[in-house]
């Protein structure tokens, strides 16, 4: 008689899911694709579609959990550090705008770089509530502890954070684009001033995307400075 093979005792065969793993997946599909379905996920991960509901309620709930793992790439040490600086010291200012540029510059290339994953991911997470995603949450409620710091007013807070983001999300597209886009080829002949542009730009040491990037980021802190903190309407020394 021959026997049997034992079951070797261990982890089950069959695919061990967990609340990371469908994210990954999530996101995953929202880079490859652009959108997901409940069922295309599980169907990605080999499982039946009820087995998701498990971890998450909706897919509103796995989109604020994609959210809170891009914005854990976003370092927010530079706003935690302005705030404490504004409430230990008094700045001119000259200091104050200083660390104002210094400080949402590092945190605004923090937050292009981990949208920049994909433009999808950027059109889908933009239109997404944050409400079920906490770290987003979190994220925001420091940004706005940091600019109240800088003395803009609390009304202005979610003013000034939309345009910002409208800018960031809009520049993490644009890292996306081809290099060429603004050659106009064949027809130079007929866009002389386009073409004298576009000759220029390549001569720079960044690309156009980058230059763009710093170029404006520099010019919308400086704005929003003067627009939203009423200390930089009428004085600046």
């Amino acid at each position: 008689m021959i026997s049997s093979p034992m079951r070797r005792a261990g982890r089950p065969s069959s695919t061990v899911l967990s609340a990371s793993k469908i994210v990954r997946s999530a996101r995953r599909l929202l880079a490859d694709q652009g959108n997901f379905t409940m069922s295309a996920l599980a169907q990605k991960l080999g499982v039946a579609p009820s087995s998701l509901y498990n971890h998450f309620q909706s897919r509103d709930e796995v989109l604020g959990a994609i959210s809170d793992a891009v914005i854990n790439d976003i370092t927010l040490e530079p706003l935690i550090r302005a705030t404490k600086i504004l409430n230990e010291q008094h700045l001119s200012p000259t200091e104050k705008l200083e660390l104002w540029t210094e400080s949402l510059s590092l945190w605004g290339k923090s937050y292009r770089d981990a949208f920049s994953e994909s433009t999808d991911l950027v059109t889908a997470l933009a239109l997404t509530p944050i409400d079920r995603a906490p770290q987003t949450l979190h994220m925001y409620d420091v940004l706005v502890q940091t600019l109240r710091a800088f003395g803009c007013p609390e009304y202005k807070t979610l003013n000034v954070i939309e345009s910002l983001e409208a800018f960031l999300l809009g520049s993490a597209v644009d890292a996306h684009a081809p290099e060429s886009i603004f050659n106009p080829a064949a027809s130079a002949d007929e866009y002389p001033y386009l073409q004298d542009a576009y000759t220029a730009m390549q001569r720079s040491s960044q690309t156009p995307a980058e230059s763009a990037f710093s170029l404006g980021l520099e010019a919308i802190l400086h704005g929003l400075a003067r627009t939203a903190i009423q200390e930089y309407n009428t004085n600046t020394e």
